[in-house]
């Protein structure tokens, strides 16, 4: 019989039956992309049981709407209602509503999926897959593989964690996933998962290592992963079994494997970070940007940003090159702006911009400050405006003591079906004859106000920046196939990204872009674009998004 003994007590001997031994596992190692999506998943509350008292007009169907909850919940709740009496409720009937209620709410779901290459300073998973070792430690090391790379052959290379701290080893629990609050965190409770970066904070040996893999073989070089677990402070005696590919050394005599992707065919390929200035959007670029937009809306834009165009000077290029939209940093700041003017579901730039204005906001002054000024266009905002809304005019009338006449304030209620005339609004607006100096559009004739109003990925508005856009375009693109000087009810998707562009030129927002990602950049681009408008702030806070989209983080030309 075995005689177990304790290492605190050795005096103390216990003998047992034979025990077997589970010996825990590191069964595997890799590096991984992650996926986070947003799923709807159906939850039931508890909550405290309520009597409801019918009113008059009740239905069933409308208490369970009122009460967020469905016929069949209220006929399982309450014992005096069945399918066959449901609809002979009486006023003052007591009603039990159901306890449980089930509801729908969104959270995140992560997925991963094995990579074998990736790039210096961007985002990486290493997993460990493990048995039997739940609650344990894991370490790991990446290295420098079989040749001198970015450092020399089997040398630890410096990570970065996902709490920012920098250091060549990196440790995490096995199954600590599962206290995170993803849906499927159980998935993940044999292994241990690490969000790593391969990155330095000394700036000279980052630059190291692009050289290095500037003048690498393809450009690449092999690293891989060492997992550790029987070094770490209290697991010294465990005694694990490792399943890699190559042996790092020995647990009280016995060879471990506990380095994974360290033979041919297998390494994890580090190479340099890619730049994506010189590269097609995509679609991805533009959902991430607008994302209430529809498939076809944005498919049909990246087309024309993507598509190849003869300039005046006989060269194919693409749109975005012509237009100077040729940098990380450049798209960050026009789609930032884009995104404010024709909103999220590019609505603005296809059908126009919106003219639902209120009665109320007319009467401001903001956005025109004609209807607050002139007497008589305040007079036509009343009937033009979006109702409701009360207001009081002059009226004469005879004073029925003196007989003479007198001025009396009169209320005036407007209803709330009265819907604005946005085609009236646009043309009083927008006309050249009601704006003051240097707020011309160019608006001389009757209804050049609506046929000249907001539209394209930036709004350009009025018949000057229309004519002004479209002889930028001649003279970028002499067959470009449009004429936006024509004004046209809806823009198709090629006028949308024409018009945008061009304003974008002519307004000199690239050269103002290039400058930098400060918010008085993205300040000086809105200056250009529309200086009256109140949504300076909405700008910056776009941009804040784009440059995450367009990833300056990573890009190589804002650095240079």
């Amino acid at each position: 019989m075995p005689i177990v003994s304790f290492k605190k007590y050795p005096h103390v001997t216990l003998t047992t039956p034979p025990l077997k031994i589970l010996r825990p596992k590191i069964n595997n190692a890799y590096f991984a992309e992650a996926k986070i999506e947003n799923v709807e998943v159906t939850s039931t509350t508890k909550k405290k049981p309520e009597i409801y008292t019918v009113k008059s007009g009740d239905t069933l169907g409308k208490i369970a709407t009122k009460k967020g909850v469905t016929i069949a919940d209220i006929i399982k709740s309450d014992t005096q209602i069945t399918e066959a009496n449901k609809n002979d409720i009486t006023i003052g009937q007591k009603i039990t509503l159901p306890t449980n209620v089930a509801s729908k709410e969104t959270k995140q779901k992560i997925t991963f999926t094995k990579t074998n290459t990736g790039t210096i300073g961007s985002d990486l998973y290493v997993i460990v897959e493990t048995e039997d070792f739940q609650g344990y430690n894991v370490s790991i090391n990446i290295k420098q593989g079989k040749e001198k790379g970015i450092e020399e052959q089997d040398k630890a290379i410096m990570l970065k964690d996902d709490q920012g701290a920098y250091n060549t080893k990196v440790i995490t629990t096995v199954g600590g996933m599962c206290d995170t609050e993803y849906t499927n965190k159980d998935d993940f409770a044999d292994m241990a998962i690490f969000k790593i970066v391969i990155d330095s904070s000394d700036d000279t040996k980052k630059k190291a290592w692009t050289d290095a893999l500037e003048k690498a073989k393809d450009k690449k070089t092999p690293l891989y992963i060492l997992a550790d677990a029987h070094t770490l402070d209290g697991q010294e005696e465990m005694n694990i079994n490792y399943f890699g590919d190559t042996e790092e050394g020995e647990i009280r005599g016995e060879k471990i494997t506990n380095r994974w992707l360290d033979v041919d065919g297998s390494w994890f390929e580090l190479e340099p970070k890619k730049c994506n200035c010189n590269n097609d959007l995509t679609l991805k670029d533009l959902s991430d940007v607008f994302q209430n937009a529809s498939e076809d809306r944005k498919k049909a834009i990246l087309l024309e940003f993507n598509k190849n165009y003869t300039t005046n000077e006989g060269n194919k290029k693409k749109l975005y090159e012509i237009f100077e939209l040729d940098t990380c940093l450049k798209r960050a700041h026009f789609f930032a702006q884009t995104y404010v003017e024709s909103l999220s579901n590019l609505s603005g730039a296809f059908n126009g911009e919106s003219l639902n204005y209120s009665v109320s906001k007319l009467v401001s002054g903001y956005p025109f400050k004609c209807f607050k000024n002139n007497t008589i266009l305040k007079q036509k905002a009343y009937e033009i405006g979006r109702g409701p809304y009360t207001y009081y005019k002059e009226v004469k009338k005879i004073d029925e003591k003196s007989k003479k006449e007198i001025i009396v304030k009169e209320k005036v209620k407007i209803p709330s079906n009265q819907k604005a005339d946005q085609k009236a609004i646009a043309n009083i607006a927008y006309a050249d004859k009601n704006r003051g100096k240097g707020y011309k559009l160019g608006n001389t004739k009757e209804g050049d106000g609506w046929k000249f109003r907001g539209r394209g990925l930036l709004q350009i508005t009025g018949k000057t920046n229309y004519t002004n856009s479209q002889k930028i375009i001649n003279n970028k693109i002499p067959n470009s196939g449009i004429d936006l000087s024509k004004g046209s009810d809806k823009f198709t998707a090629k006028e949308a990204v024409f018009a945008g562009l061009a304003d974008w030129y002519e307004k000199g927002c690239y050269k103002i872009a290039s400058k930098g990602e400060k918010p008085e950049n993205v300040d000086a681009i809105t200056k250009k674009i529309n200086q009256a408008t109140k949504s300076y702030d909405d700008r910056k806070k776009a941009f804040l998004n784009t440059k995450k989209v367009f990833k300056l983080d990573e890009c190589q030309t804002k650095k240079q």
